[in-house]
C-alpha cells in the first residue's frame, strides 16, 4: 500500500490496483463452483455461492457509486437480489442469475466503481470519500466473502462425497504444546486507523494481569487424543449449552471436526478442492466454540480472552511488528487450500516466541462480541452493531485464506457459539 500522505493520483491508482487483485481472485474462486452448486444452498447458514459473487458487485457498487456519488445503481433488480437484507431471505436468493449473468454484472458494477474512483475528490471531508474510504472498504469485503466462499466450497466438496483418497501423512507428533509465560501489563487496544472497521475502534487503554499462551495453536493430532478418550461423550467436559447443542440422543452427533472423514487407514478431511490428507502438526481446524471449550477443559487450561490475545500480538501491526505479511511470516491469502503444520513460519513469531497468531485457522477466544468504549456504528448498524448483543464470540488471527490486511493485530471476527463450519481453531492459555 502507498504511504498515507501519497497524493490523490497515487492514493487513486493503489485503490484501482488493489480491486483489480481482489476480483482477480474473486473469479478465479468463481471457476471453482461446480455448475450444479451455483444456486443451490448447501447449509441453513448460507445464501447460495453464487449470490456471494454478485453480493460482492453490488455492495461496492452501492458504495461508492450509491452512497460516496449518490448516484442512481445499474440495475434495482439485481442490486436488491444480491443484497443482505432482511426482505430477501437466503431461500430467494437462488433466483439470481446463472454463471454467464454473475460475470456479466461484475464487469458492469465494476466499470462503474471504477469510474467512479476517478471522478470522486478523495481530498474531500466527506468520511466515504475522503482518501477514498468507500473503495477501500470495498476491497476488504470483497476479500471476506472470498473466506467465505472457500468455507462453502469445503461444504460442496462434502456433498460431492470423497473420491480416490490421498496417501495419508504417518500419524505422529512433531510439536508439542508449549506455553509461554507473559508477564501482563497494560496496552493500547483496539485501532485509531480510517480504514479499521468501526468495531475496532477506538483504541483504549487496557490492563491484563500476568498470563500463559501456547506458543501454537492445538493440532489435529491433539485432537484425535481428544477423541480417543472419549472427549465428544464425557459431560463433564461440557457447558450445559455445549451439551446440549451436541444432543446426545441424536445419532448424528458431532464426535469429530466439521469437515473431517471419519477415521480409516489415515486422517482426511474435506477441503475446497477435494478429500486431503490432515498433517498431524497442522492447527486443528472447523470447530464450535463449544469444543474448544470442551477442549481446553480436557487439557486443563482455558481459552484466551479477546484481550490476552490481543496483548500477545501487540507487538506492532502485526504480531511480528510492523512489516507487511509474506509467507515466511504466515500462511494467508489462499497460499495454500489449508492449514499447514505449525511452527513453520519461523518469521512471524511474536518476540515471546509465539507463533502462527497470524493466518492459518481463526482462533476462538472466551470473549463474546461487544463494543469497544466510544464505539460508534459505520458506515451501517449491520455490519456490527446488530451482532453486539452477547450471542457471539471474538475470534482472532485470521486463517489460511484471509487476506493480507485482515491479518492486522486489531481486525475481530465473530461467530455463534455453535458455528463450526468456519475456519476456526483455538490456541490453549492459563
Amino acid at each position: 500500500m502507498v504511504r498515507p500522505d501519497a497524493s490523490p493520483q497515487d492514493l487513486k491508482r493503489d485503490l484501482a490496483d488493489r480491486l483489480e487483485a481482489a476480483r482477480a481472485k474473486t473469479l478465479w474462486l468463481l471457476n471453482q463452483v461446480p455448475e450444479e452448486f451455483l444456486r443451490r444452498r448447501v447449509h441453513s447458514f448460507y445464501s447460495p455461492i453464487g449470490w456471494h459473487f454478485g453480493h460482492v458487485g453490488r455492495t461496492e457498487e452501492y458504495w461508492t457509486v450509491g452512497e460516496a456519488l449518490r448516484k442512481p445503481l445499474l440495475d434495482d433488480h439485481l442490486s436488491f437480489l444480491f443484497a443482505d437484507l432482511a426482505d430477501n431471505p437466503k431461500d430467494n436468493r437462488v433466483n439470481i442469475p446463472d454463471r454467464a449473468g454473475i460475470e456479466r454484472y461484475l464487469e458492469i458494477t465494476r466499470d462503474r466503481v471504477l469510474a467512479a474512483l476517478k471522478e470522486a475528490d478523495i481530498e474531500s471531508n466527506s468520511p466515504l470519500l475522503h482518501g477514498g474510504y468507500a473503495w477501500d472498504f470495498s476491497v476488504q469485503h470483497e476479500c471476506q466473502h472470498q473466506e467465505t466462499i472457500c468455507e462453502m466450497l469445503q461444504l460442496i466438496q462434502r456433498e460431492l462425497g470423497p473420491r480416490q483418497l490421498p496417501t495419508p501423512f504417518p500419524w505422529t507428533r512433531g510439536v508439542a504444546t508449549e506455553m509461554i509465560q507473559l508477564p501482563g501489563g497494560e496496552f493500547s487496544m483496539g485501532s485509531a486507523d480510517a480504514f479499521a472497521y468501526d468495531n475496532e475502534k477506538q483504541p483504549h487503554q487496557v490492563h491484563v494481569a500476568a498470563f500463559s499462551l501456547a506458543r501454537t495453536p492445538v493440532t489435529a493430532y491433539d485432537w484425535t487424543e481428544f477423541i480417543a478418550d472419549n472427549g465428544y461423550s464425557r459431560q463433564d467436559l461440557w457447558s450445559k449449552a455445549g451439551w446440549e447443542w451436541k444432543d446426545p440422543e441424536e445419532p448424528d452427533l458431532p464426535d469429530r471436526p466439521e469437515y473431517w472423514l471419519p477415521p480409516t487407514e489415515g486422517h482426511y478431511a474435506y477441503g475446497p478442492l477435494g478429500v486431503r490428507a490432515i498433517h498431524p502438526d497442522e492447527p486443528v481446524s472447523s470447530l464450535s466454540h463449544h469444543e474448544a471449550e470442551a477442549y481446553a477443559k480436557w487439557a486443563g487450561k482455558r481459552l484466551p480472552t479477546e484481550e490476552e490475545w490481543e496483548y500477545a500480538a501487540s507487538a506492532g501491526d502485526y504480531p511480528w511488528g510492523n512489516q507487511d505479511p509474506d509467507p515466511s511470516k504466515a500462511n494467508y491469502g489462499l497460499q495454500a487450500w489449508n492449514p499447514k503444520p505449525t511452527a513453520t513460519h519461523s518469521t512471524g513469531a511474536t518476540p515471546a516466541g509465539i507463533q502462527d497468531l497470524a493466518g492459518q485457522v481463526w482462533e476462538w477466544t472466551s470473549s463474546k462480541f461487544l463494543p469497544y468504549p466510544g464505539f460508534t456504528a459505520y458506515p451501517y448498524d449491520g455490519y456490527s452493531k446488530d451482532h453486539m448483543r452477547g450471542d457471539h464470540y471474538v475470534c482472532r488471527g485470521g486463517s489460511w485464506s484471509t487476506a493480507a490486511p485482515i491479518l492486522r493485530r486489531t481486525f475481530r471476527n465473530w461467530y455463534v457459539p455453535t458455528y463450526r463450519q468456519g475456519l476456526l481453531g483455538m490456541r490453549l492459555a492459563e
